[in-house]
């Protein structure tokens, strides 16, 4: 079975309680349900940081074991370019 990796960023574990009229009412964890839910055959393996060393770390290591990955830098979108680079390695990786 392939495993994806679904990789979430900063804050993204407080889904549901920040600012539930700007982000929706909807948690990490009804997240989840809903990509196991449509995923026939794939094994999620979903986490997340606020630490932006340990989601690069999560991608290095999509890389070495060659796994897709489903990628939601949340803020770090914005201003890291050691996100992208790392983002850039799965890419190139297939």
């Amino acid at each position: 079975m392939t495993t994806v990796l679904v990789l979430n960023g900063p804050n993204l574990s407080r889904l549901g309680s920040r600012e539930p009229d700007v982000y929706g009412s909807g948690t990490l964890d009804d997240l989840r349900a809903a990509l196991d839910g449509e995923a026939a055959g794939l094994d999620i393996d979903m986490r997340q940081t606020d630490d932006e060393a340990t989601l690069i770390g999560w991608l290095h290591e999509a890389v070495d074991k060659k796994r897709p990955v489903i990628l939601n830098p949340a803020a770090f979108t914005h201003y890291s370019y050691a996100l992208r680079d790392a983002a850039a390695l799965v890419t190139q990786a297939g």
